[in-house]
């Protein structure tokens, strides 16, 4: 899936420069509160946590009660990680309040938990028609996406981890808070609820595309969890989907996309190039193997090869 950690500014919509890429490099992160609270980095990642809990706050993510008999709670915990952009300058401290999904019990705190996203094969299919017809395209993300679905059933979690009231209450959730098991599946709904309603039709053969005609003209939208590619025949096309979903959703808007789950692209008038040069360095970095040497022929072609001389299979 796409980037966990939606860039999200105060309010309003945030307009980022098309040339920022950002990235989360491995063994970057705090792995815990206590581990955050010990780093020298300490100031910027409460003031992360801070702003985070303001978003819930907002949002009215949860409402807090007495604890009623024979429930056990469900846990929660920070999860941190630093933005960075193409030359690994640190860009922001983002924290998330994720609830502990895995001790939720089937049937009682979830029943479907199935979302889909957009098929790989669907975004390289448009842009590859993208440059044949002169497609606009821009990149929009749906700021704390998770949190603006109601959630249906009752869920009840402890107060927030080492941010608590001091008071024995716990929080109700009303919003479909990140780590939720089906937290995927209401905001999809919402998200395919509310866009139908202002005219878009889903893509049979994928149900995380969607489209709008006008005359002869047209604009597509593509869903990846939250992160969204608009490709539209006209600009004004392309600034009425972008009216569309700002009209239901607080958004970042972020121009040209150079980025996309995982895909590096390069946009010119006539051409669209795409690569994931990017996510193939920070898995050899993880597995400490960026310094091993290319080949282009892994096996050496002087080796000759013979059938198996004990003619038996191979295990």
């Amino acid at each position: 899936m796409n980037d966990p950690f939606p860039d999200e500014e105060e309010a309003g919509i945030a307009f980022v420069d098309k040339d920022e890429v950002f990235a989360v490099l491995p063994d970057d992160d705090c792995h815990s509160l206590s581990q955050a609270r010990k780093s020298p980095e300490w100031p910027q990642w409460k003031q992360a946590i801070q702003s985070e809990l303001a978003q819930l706050q907002c949002m009215g993510t949860w409402k807090l009660v007495d604890k009623p008999p024979h429930v056990t709670p469900i846990g929660n915990k920070f999860v941190f990680a630093k933005k960075r952009d193409n030359e690994g300058n640190i860009l922001k401290y983002k924290a998330r309040l994720v609830a502990k999904g895995c001790t939720q019990r089937p049937g009682y705190d979830f029943v479907d938990t199935h979302s889909p996203v957009v098929r790989l094969e669907s975004i390289r299919a448009i842009l590859a028609i993208a440059p044949t017809r002169k497609l606009h395209i821009h990149q929009l993300d749906v700021k704390g996406a998770y949190l603006n679905s109601t959630l249906k059933e009752k869920v009840y979690m402890k107060q927030p981890e080492g941010y608590g009231d001091g008071t024995p209450h716990i929080c109700l959730l009303v919003k479909t808070l990140y780590g939720l098991k089906q937290a995927g599946r209401e905001w999809n709904l919402e998200f395919n609820r509310k866009l139908r309603k202002r005219g878009y039709s889903r893509l049979r053969s994928d149900p995380c595309v969607y489209i709008f005609h006008t005359d002869d003209d047209f604009v597509i939208i593509t869903v990846w969890v939250d992160d969204m590619l608009l490709f539209a025949m006209t600009v004004e096309l392309k600034q009425k989907a972008i009216a569309d979903v700002e009209s239901k959703w607080e958004i970042t808007d972020m121009g040209m996309p150079t980025k996309i789950i995982g895909i590096e692209l390069k946009i010119s008038p006539d051409e669209i190039s795409i690569s994931s040069s990017s996510y193939i360095k920070s898995i050899l970095e993880k597995e400490l193997l960026e310094r091993c040497n290319p080949v282009s022929t892994p096996l050496d072609p002087n080796v000759p090869l013979e059938p198996n001389p004990e003619g038996n299979e191979g295990d």
